[in-house]
C-alpha cells in the first residue's frame, strides 16, 4: 500500500512528467534487451557510437535524455527499432520521410523544386503526418 505523501506526489505530478518517464523507463529497457540479445557490452556500443562509455552510461541510467538523433543513431547501430510511431498510413509516413530527407540533404540549396514523393503535396496536411 502506498503512503500518502507518495501517492499527494504523484497525483500532482503532471501528465507530461508520467508519459516522459515511462518513454524513457521504455526505451532503456528496449536498450538494454537488445545488448543483451547481441551480446554487446556498454563499452563496446559507446565505440561503436564515437561516444565515451561515461555517455552510454548516462542515458541507460537515466542521467541524460536521449535526442531523436542519438535514438536513430542508437537504432541503425543496433540494427533493430527502438521506436515506433502509431498511427497514419506507413506508405505515407515513409513518403513524408524521404522527402524529409531530401530537404534536409539539400538544406544548403533550399528551392521550390525538391524531388517530392509521388502523391506528396505542398499542403501542411501532408507535413503533418511525420513519423
Amino acid at each position: 500500500m502506498r503512503s500518502k505523501v507518495a501517492a499527494r506526489i504523484l497525483n500532482e505530478t503532471p501528465e507530461d512528467v508520467k508519459i516522459f518517464t515511462s518513454w524513457y523507463a521504455d526505451i532503456v529497457v528496449r536498450v538494454h534487451e537488445i545488448m543483451r540479445e547481441k551480446k554487446i557490452t556498454q563499452k563496446s556500443l559507446a565505440e561503436k557510437m564515437d561516444k565515451k562509455p561515461s555517455e552510454i552510461s548516462k542515458w541507460l541510467s537515466g542521467e541524460h535524455n536521449f535526442t531523436l538523433r542519438s535514438l536513430a543513431k542508437l537504432e541503425a547501430e543496433l540494427g533493430v527499432p527502438i521506436l515506433t510511431v502509431a498511427g497514419g498510413d506507413e506508405d505515407k509516413r515513409a513518403a513524408t520521410r524521404q522527402f524529409l530527407y531530401t530537404v534536409h540533404r539539400k538544406s544548403d540549396k533550399v528551392s521550390a523544386a525538391f524531388n517530392r514523393p509521388e502523391g506528396m503535396s505542398d499542403e501542411p496536411d501532408d507535413l503533418q503526418t511525420t513519423a
